[in-house]
């Protein structure tokens, strides 16, 4: 009796472990933030990231995840067009321009920086039906008494 109850446990849970997460893990990490005075990379290149891309009210949105660091981009469309050369716009202009943001976590505290400046571009390849996605800007901090400036690039590959 115990063995059947142990053969129907591990039958019921094989759908559940093969399910799939909908978010990719990409071996290499394909951000990188850039400190313009020291040239410090705050993403590291050699450690993997998590890609997570959903709808936030209909729009498109893709996450990139590294440790304790994000890299969020807010598309005000719902889909990604073939061939799109998107402006980085500060705030929710809705007039079909990208919305990205640096976040990162320091221990319970959370911060916020607007990526200011850019582009991104986008394109479809129909032999590996992926959009490649190329995200180019400026991320400026306001510190205690300086403003930093960061530059951020993005290149990924979405199905």
């Amino acid at each position: 009796m115990r063995f059947l109850i142990i053969l129907v446990t591990i039958l019921a849970s094989l759908p559940a472990i093969s399910q799939k997460d909908g978010d990719s893990t990409y071996s290499r990490c394909p951000v990188s933030l850039t400190d313009t005075t020291t040239g410090n990379n705050y993403f590291i290149e050699h450690l993997p990231a998590k890609v997570k891309t959903y709808r936030n009210h209909g729009n498109f949105t893709v996450v990139i995840e590294q440790k304790s660091q994000f890299l969020t981009i807010f598309f005000n469309s719902r889909k990604l067009s073939s061939k799109g050369k998107y402006s980085i716009s500060v705030g929710e202009s809705g007039r079909g321009d990208v919305t990205a943001k640096y976040s990162f976590k320091s221990g319970e505290s959370v911060a916020y920086l607007d990526v200011s400046s850019g582009k991104v571009e986008t394109s479809y390849d129909k032999a590996s039906k992926l959009y490649h996605v190329t995200l180019v800007g400026l991320v400026a901090n306001m510190g205690d008494t300086k403003v930093t400036y960061f530059k951020i690039k993005s290149d990924l590959f979405l199905r």
